[in-house]
């Protein structure tokens, strides 16, 4: 899979460079999702690379559209499924193989359904972390948003890394009962 979304010059849009940055840091946030999705619809990754080009020229040329402050990610993910089942089409038509309209279909539902699945989760540990005091959060920053090692960590802190290794996995086990509590509660 790609390490990450294919470089292009960023034209002027009458959007101006806010947008434009913002238009690729969305990209970039959401990029693995719509490769996988793109693979999980035409079934080759070759053919999904040239699905992702497209997509990224559809996502671009139709950003105006976006209404800021409403979910990217959803919004790329249509447009990906489109593409993506539109590109299967054309392949079955001219190879002869490939999935039916009603596999095809089954595939966007299920992938719906699990990138639902994925943001409500996300959206509950982003809950759960927020109720969490300002310095375990920190920590878990400290472990997860920098390519410091945990025992660069360890050190950094003047703890051992056992005791480094102990709170992060002490704080994992947090979230996920704070995220089941949630899920149990029925609070989506």
């Amino acid at each position: 899979m790609p390490q990450r979304f294919p470089d292009f010059e960023t034209p002027t849009t009458i959007n101006g460079p806010a947008r434009d940055a913002e238009f690729l840091r969305n990209l970039a946030a959401t990029y693995r999702d719509l490769y996988a999705c793109a693979v999980s619809i035409v079934g080759d990754r070759n053919d999904a690379e040239d699905v992702i080009q497209e997509v990224c020229v559809v996502l671009w040329e139709k950003y105006e559209e976006f209404e800021p402050g409403t979910n990217f990610r959803k919004w790329a993910m249509t447009v990906t499924f489109n593409c993506a089942r539109s590109f299967a089409r054309k392949r079955r038509r001219q190879r002869g193989t490939g999935f039916g309209e009603e596999a095809i279909s089954r595939i966007v539902l299920m992938r719906t359904a699990a990138s639902e699945l994925l943001e409500l989760r996300r959206e509950l540990i982003r809950d759960c972390i927020d109720k969490m005091s300002s310095s375990d959060r920190h920590f878990l920053s400290d472990c997860y948003r920098s390519s410091t090692s945990l025992v660069e960590l360890a050190a950094r802190k003047g703890k051992t890394v056992s005791s480094v290794y102990s709170k992060l996995k002490r704080l994992k086990r947090s979230l996920v009962e704070c995220v089941q509590r949630h899920l149990e509660r029925g609070e989506l």
